[in-house]
């Protein structure tokens, strides 16, 4: 299949494309597994779903490119009409100073940390030596050079939690969070 010929509406960009994983979308934009399973794609909770992009999925289901596009769309629709979180993350100044201890300690001295969720939808962080295209830089204003990378579906997913450090770990709190963690807290 070719790429899609549908283009968003200027000012607008599509976050779910051809090309992710459907695990991928699956993890960082749960809100669009109804949708994956409304058009008969059940490859979320299976092997195949983890390794094949969209494109690969919607190909082995026999979908034409017109009714992927129509996926694509309705993914996407999916996710912006979802709760909308702050394209921001917040860097305590104790986290910041772990981080920075961290990349000296490793040899990653000048690197930022980029967030990222894994696969069960947690957060996991790994140094970078810099952000990858369409990733926004955070630090905080008291130790500017430790840099935390997060991509626009992270953000979706995390947008205007604070990284702390306490009880000698990493900690995620996130506004609103539903999760057993209590309190918005999550370390999940």
């Amino acid at each position: 299949m070719g790429a899609s010929t549908k283009t968003p509406a200027k000012g607008e960009s599509n976050l779910v494309t051809r090309e992710m994983r459907v695990h991928d979308i699956v993890t960082l934009f749960p809100e669009c597994v109804s949708v994956l399973q409304g058009y008969g794609i059940h490859c979320a909770s299976c092997a195949v779903g983890g390794m094949e992009t969209l494109e690969e999925g919607c190909a082995m289901h026999g979908f034409t490119d017109e009714v992927t596009d129509e996926l694509i769309e309705d993914l996407n629709s999916a996710v912006k009409d979802s709760p909308e979180r702050p394209e921001e993350l917040h860097l305590t100044l104790i986290a910041a100073e772990q981080i920075a201890a961290i990349a000296e300690s490793e040899g990653r001295k000048g690197d930022g940390l980029a967030v990222l969720l894994d696969d069960a939808g947690s957060f996991c962080m790994e140094f970078r030596a810099a952000p990858e295209k369409g990733d926004k830089v955070f630090s905080h204003a008291e130790k500017p050079e430790t840099r935390l990378f997060a991509s626009l579906p992270t953000l979706h997913h995390i947008g205007g939690s604070t990284i702390d450090f306490r009880d000698g770990r990493f900690k995620l709190d996130l506004p609103g969070a539903k999760c057993g963690c209590g309190g918005g807290e999550c370390d999940c």
